[in-house]
C-alpha cells in the first residue's frame, strides 16, 4: 500500500467499534431485503450492515437538506461543500474497490496455487509410496542375491579344497579321496 493511501485511511477506522443491536422489524420488509441482498449477493450480515447504513445516510442528508440555509449564496456554499465530501469519499471508495478487486484476485490465484501445490503433494506421496516398494523389493532381491552368492562361495570352496563346508564334512573326505592319486 503506498504512502498515500495509508494517510488516507489512517483516521478511517479512529475511534471506530462494533457493537449487535438487536432490533425487530415487519417479516414482510426482511423478505424484501433478503431478496434485495440475494440480488446483490451480499451476505446476510453484509447486506443488513449495507440497508441499513445507506437508510441512515439517507435520512441524514434529508435532514441536511431541510436544514440547508435559504438564500442562494449560503445554499451554493452548502452545495459546494457537498460536493467536496462526496468527491472525496468516491475517491475513497473507489481506491478501496480497485484494492478489494485486486485482492479477490490475488485471492483466487492463491486458490489455485494451493489446489495445484495439494495435487502435487498427492502425486509426490503417490511417488514416494511406489518408491518405498520398489525399495522393499530391491532389498529383497539383494538379501536374496547375498545368500545365493554365499551358497556358491561355499560350494566353490568346497570344490577347491580349500575351506570345509559346515554342512558337507563328509563329502570333503571323499572329495580328499577322490583327488588324492591311488596307488598302485
Amino acid at each position: 500500500m503506498s504512502q498515500d493511501s495509508r494517510e488516507m485511511y489512517a483516521g478511517l477506522f479512529k475511534d471506530t467499534s462494533l457493537t449487535d443491536v438487536p432490533v425487530q422489524i415487519l417479516e414482510e420488509e426482511l423478505e424484501k431485503a433478503r431478496h434485495l441482498i440475494e440480488a446483490n449477493q451480499w451476505d446476510q450480515r453484509e447486506g443488513l450492515q449495507i440497508i441499513f447504513s445507506n437508510g441512515l445516510y439517507y435520512l441524514l442528508g434529508e435532514a441536511q437538506l431541510r436544514e440547508a440555509p435559504s438564500d442562494d449564496g449560503a445554499l451554493a456554499q452548502e452545495v459546494k461543500r457537498l460536493t467536496g465530501e462526496l468527491m472525496d469519499m468516491q475517491s475513497k471508495y473507489a481506491v478501496m474497490k480497485f484494492r478489494a478487486f485486486s485482492l479477490n484476485q490475488e485471492k483466487q490465484t492463491l486458490g489455485f496455487n494451493v489446489v495445484g501445490l495439494e495435487t502435487e503433494n498427492r502425486w509426490s506421496g503417490e511417488r514416494l509410496k511406489k518408491f518405498r516398494e520398489d525399495e522393499e523389493l530391491l532389498r529383497a532381491e539383494i538379501g536374496r542375491l547375498r545368500r545365493e552368492n554365499q551358497r556358491l562361495q561355499q560350494r566353490l570352496s568346497v570344490l577347491e579344497g580349500t575351506a570345509p563346508a559346515p554342512q558337507a564334512k563328509r563329502g570333503n573326505r571323499l572329495l580328499g579321496r577322490l583327488r588324492r592319486p591311488r596307488k598302485g
